[in-house]
């Protein structure tokens, strides 16, 4: 008996060590390097999915105390770290993950298409940079620097980079976001608004288009109707209705404001341009029903009948449906007439732009007294009623003149109400 608990005892103390498993990812480790005379802080992170090797991050130190505090470093950087795409990422690469994954899916290709010609800028200025060595100073460099002059632009780029480096923490590739906090530059004094004198508006309506057989009812549904270019030039006639009395007149009608023309992002492989797209208003809002004049509206339905006109005489008409349409019956480029009304404002020697016409419509609906900002909004088809306070209710040098009067009456009377008393000082 004693024999064999001898026994059991010595195999005990025979028995092999255990040995330490591996230490797990981020928790690390320091060793001294002799060949090169330096401790080694090193942490593993996991393993490339592409290779399956290891990932190991290092730091050198002089001491074993630095290479410690090193370590520390170490798993503080990369505490939060779960994917290891951020060392290797651009932050082009990742803002065009972000962009295809989390925003193009929700918007309109018209937003994408401007959200794409901001983007150009901050890949031109720190696309090459590698996410996780993308630093506050860069953005701010970036935003004083390349758009220090263009305040709605770098607005946009800020906007853009906050929301990407948001993802890019939710995500586990940053900890912390280097666009936070970014400044924008000196906001420029706000565009003045040119408000159209009604011998504006009529020169606008005469002018006699050689490009556009339309021109004349695009200036007057733009009148009575207030609506973005983008909704003008998607109107189709199904969009409009007429009431008529028991004798056919015309008494008045509606329009439904529910789609937005704009230019698609990528080129059609057949034709080599960027074809025209119908989308949704711009905000929810924006799908609307308007009044229409019945004055109007017969002026319209003239113009339809000129319309039919112009299709039968056109060899090659395409039938689209739209109510504005080009010679060939094709939908008018939002863009191209832009610049068109620019040539021909300056040419008739007036100050307004075409979203100032729309500007107009809020301006005029209040100078009636007769509605409110719920009405103007609704009008317009803002998204919310601080859009409508704080950019449509422009006004004019009557209405500041006549405040300027209101005043001074009001002073006059408090001046005139008593005599004069002299005021001792005490």
């Amino acid at each position: 008996m004693t024999t064999q608990n001898n026994l059991s005892n010595l195999n005990k103390n025979n028995a092999p060590a255990k040995r330490r498993g591996k230490r797990a990812d981020h928790e690390g480790s320091i060793y001294y390097w002799k060949a090169r005379n330096r401790w080694v802080s090193c942490i593993r992170l996991g393993y490339n999915p592409q290779t399956g090797k290891e990932i190991r991050k290092k730091k050198y130190s002089r001491t074993q105390q630095e290479a410690l505090a090193a370590l520390e470093e170490l798993k503080v950087k990369y505490a939060a770290v779960t994917s290891l795409e951020a060392d290797t990422l651009t932050v082009q690469e990742w803002m065009e993950k972000w962009l295809l994954v989390y925003v193009a899916p929700r918007i309109r290709d018209n937003t994408l298409v401007g959200y794409r010609s901001v983007l150009k800028h901050i890949y031109a200025a720190v696309g090459n940079i590698k996410l996780s060595k993308l630093t506050e100073f860069d953005l701010q460099q970036f935003l004083w620097r390349d758009l220090g002059k263009h305040y709605r632009t770098a607005q946009m780029a800020r906007m853009l980079l906050k929301s990407a480096m948001r993802r890019a923490i939710k995500c586990h590739l940053l900890n912390q976001s280097p666009a936070a906090d970014l400044e924008l530059p000196k906001k420029p004094p706000k565009r003045q608004f040119h408000k159209p004198s009604p011998e504006d508006w009529q020169a606008l309506v005469d002018f006699q288009s050689q490009l556009y057989y339309c021109w004349r009812w695009i200036i007057l549904t733009e009148f009575v109707t207030g609506t973005r270019m983008s909704e003008l030039l998607a109107l189709r006639w199904e969009d409009f209705s007429f009431q008529r009395d028991e004798q056919g007149k015309i008494t008045g009608g509606m329009v439904h404001i529910q789609h937005a023309l704009y230019q698609a992002e990528k080129k059609d492989p057949e034709t080599g341009k960027y074809p025209l797209k119908l989308g949704s208003t711009k905000t929810q809002q924006g799908d609307r029903q308007l009044s229409l004049p019945a004055d109007f509206c017969v002026e319209l339905d003239h113009y339809r009948r000129q319309q039919l006109i112009q299709r039968m005489k056109t060899q090659g008409w395409q039938e689209t449906g739209f109510v504005f349409t080009r010679l060939d019956g094709q939908p008018i480029n939002p863009s191209r007439f832009s610049n068109y009304y620019r040539y021909t404002r300056k040419r008739l020697g007036i100050a307004t732009t075409f979203h100032m016409l729309r500007h107009d419509m809020a301006s005029r609906m209040k100078s009636a007294n007769i509605f409110d900002l719920k009405d103007i909004q609704s009008q317009l088809g803002h998204s919310s009623i601080k859009i409508t306070m704080d950019i449509y209710t422009h006004m004019d040098l009557v209405a500041k003149t006549k405040v300027s009067n209101w005043l001074e009456g009001g002073v006059n009377e408090l001046l005139t109400s008593q005599p004069v008393k002299a005021h001792k000082i005490p």
